[in-house]
């Protein structure tokens, strides 16, 4: 049985691919941040896969608008201009755009416990409130991720040369210890290896 969670596409005809790309996505970006994956590019490999489940979705939102919710910026606007300017005979359209905005509100309501459990950076709603593709600051942050971990390589390596040269003046300093070291080092590093039944 398969532990793996995934959240359900918003199109049931969409969850395969989007449980496909999940998978990879999920596998290349746990080798991506990994410290020993030396990165040859910043290419996806799970591009296809996206472009496939991106296709099926736009599909279904040309089909269905399921987020088509009149929550517009301008409804709000004309209860604005209506109220500042305010007649008894404004009073039904008042009320109707009220009455749409409530719906709107309701809708979106409704729609929450879906995405229950989407955590989404608030700086993709910043990017979102300036005009930015939200795929821009996922590539921002796989870049500072790339860059991060070749700092962290360096540093890994850094240290391992490090170790060398101490060892190595420590073997001419102290032979007998440090012969002594090692063997210690060896049968400590063999003792932690885990060893099939």
């Amino acid at each position: 049985m398969n532990s793996e969670r995934y959240m359900p596409s918003i199109f049931p005809e969409c969850d395969k691919l989007k449980e496909g790309y999940d998978k990879c996505f999920t596998t290349f970006f746990q080798q991506y941040v990994n410290s020993e994956y030396r990165h040859r590019s910043l290419e996806n490999p799970c591009q296809d896969l996206f472009k496939r489940y991106k296709s099926c979705v736009e599909e279904g939102l040309k089909r269905d608008k399921p987020f088509e919710i009149d929550l517009e910026e301008e409804n709000a606007r004309h209860i604005g201009i209506i109220v500042s300017d305010f007649s008894p005979r404004s009073q039904d359209i008042l009320n109707q755009k009220i009455h749409t905005m409530i719906s709107g509100l309701q809708e979106l309501n409704s729609l929450k416990n879906k995405y229950s459990d989407v955590r989404v950076p608030l700086e993709v709603l910043d990017s979102l409130d300036g005009g930015k593709n939200p795929q821009v600051y996922t590539a921002t942050c796989l870049e500072r991720t790339l860059l991060k971990n070749k700092e962290v390589n360096g540093k890994i390596e850094l240290y391992r040369k490090l170790h060398a040269k101490l060892l190595e003046a420590l073997g001419e300093e102290m032979p007998a210890e440090t012969i002594l070291y090692r063997q210690n080092r060896n049968l400590i590093s063999s003792n932690s290896e885990p060893h099939n039944p």
